[in-house]
């Protein structure tokens, strides 16, 4: 009698730590599963992804009260409206964007402009915002200040 207590104890403590350790286990996938990235025709494709690539590596000449070149990339209407050379970025056509020869260095043989100027983007950088480019450049509104 005692000995079936305590393999009935034994068996209800075994299911119990099997019925946690499956619990902390589903727990854990169903928080590891993200959510898929943001289509390149969102407002938040941009903001969660081309903007930090701006912020990083062009603002510090192209935004607030820096606009090198006549060109404003911290807004909406300064993306739009491009700089001194013109419209940067023609959507949904990268081949034909500006922003995206400079950023590839690829800018005229007779006035290249380079960006950022001291070192190249990454491949996958320019692959994001040639991507945002060719989805529309889909930006959110401008935000009043």
């Amino acid at each position: 009698m005692v000995q079936d207590f305590v393999s009935r104890r034994s068996l209800v403590f075994a299911l119990a730590v099997t019925a946690l350790a499956a619990t902390v286990l589903v727990t854990r996938s169903s928080h590891a599963v993200s959510s898929p990235p943001p289509a390149a025709a969102s407002p938040q494709f941009y903001t969660e992804q081309v903007q930090p690539i701006l912020q990083s590596n062009c603002y510090r000449c192209h935004a607030g009260f820096n606009h090198r070149g006549g060109l404003q990339l911290d807004t909406r209407a300064g993306l739009l409206h491009g700089g001194n050379d013109g419209v940067v970025i023609v959507s949904g056509h990268p081949e034909l964007s500006l922003l995206v020869k400079l950023i590839r260095h690829e800018g005229p043989a007779n006035d290249p402009k380079p960006m950022p100027p001291k070192s190249r983007l990454s491949d996958a950088d320019i692959a994001t915002i040639t991507e945002w480019i060719r989805a529309g450049a889909i930006t959110p509104a401008d935000q009043p200040r």
